[in-house]
This record gives C-alpha cells, sequence and structure tokens, in this order.
C-alpha cells in the first residue's frame, strides 16, 4: 500500500506563502499574531520585527505581539506578512472587512471563505489540490 505524501513543516508554509499571495488582488488588509519563533529563517525573523515596529503593533512581551488591520497594499507590508503568516498562531486577510483566508496553529489549519463561482473559487481550485466545501 502506498501513502500519500505528507506535507514536510516547510512545505505547508510554502504552500500558504503561495495561497496568500494568489489571493493578494482580492484582498485589502490583514493582521497576524507574532509569537517567538524558536526556529525560523533570518528573512521570517526580520519580517517579524518589521512588523513588530509597526504603529498600531501591540507587543505584550518580547516573545509576543499582534498587529492592528495592516493595509496589504504596501509591497514591504505585504511581504513581511506572508513570511510571518505561516508561523503565526493566528493570521488572517481580509477583504472589505470579512475574512478571506484565516491561518492558524502554525499553517496547521488553513481556511479560504470563497463565494462559489467567483474568480477567486477558480483560482484556488485551479491552484491547489483542495477539496472545497461550500
Amino acid at each position: 500500500m502506498e501513502f500519500p505524501h505528507v506535507a514536510t513543516e516547510d512545505e505547508q508554509r510554502d504552500q500558504v506563502r503561495a495561497l496568500l499571495r494568489l489571493l493578494r488582488p482580492h484582498g485589502s488588509e490583514f493582521q497576524t499574531d507574532m509569537p517567538a519563533f524558536a526556529e525560523a529563517p533570518p528573512a521570517v525573523v526580520d519580517a517579524r520585527a518589521f512588523l513588530r515596529s509597526l504603529k498600531g503593533t501591540k507587543a505584550e512581551s518580547e516573545n509576543y505581539a499582534m498587529t492592528s488591520l495592516v493595509d496589504s497594499a504596501d509591497d514591504r507590508l505585504w511581504e513581511s506578512f506572508v513570511q510571518v503568516a505561516p508561523y503565526a498562531f493566528s493570521a488572517e486577510f481580509w477583504q472589505a472587512g470579512r475574512y478571506l483566508v484565516s491561518v492558524a496553529d502554525e499553517s496547521q489549519s488553513v481556511v479560504v471563505y470563497l463565494v462559489p463561482d467567483s474568480d477567486i473559487h477558480s483560482a484556488v481550485a485551479d491552484q491547489f489540490d483542495l477539496r472545497l466545501l461550500d
């Protein structure tokens, strides 16, 4: 019996980043928490530091902070979010005041809120091998 490939943590994070980048044109703002990263690449550590420095970010301690809602139009802000989101306990990308994507528990749970028969629905279904629920 052959078992399906189980994605490594790095593969899961790459999938989350690809999903976020695919959906970027459809959203407008994001929010993420930023726990201390025990083992993260330098790009993720740098992105966390940048997001922690933003006005409105609530730093509860050196080990945990959360951004306010941040406009996703700025490329540096967006790429920082894309780096950090797969490591977050909770990261959300919003579309007109409602969830578009919710990432939880360091990419263990990813929920995409789609409208059936929309361009977003087709893009996600075509790009990812996912079972979409109505």
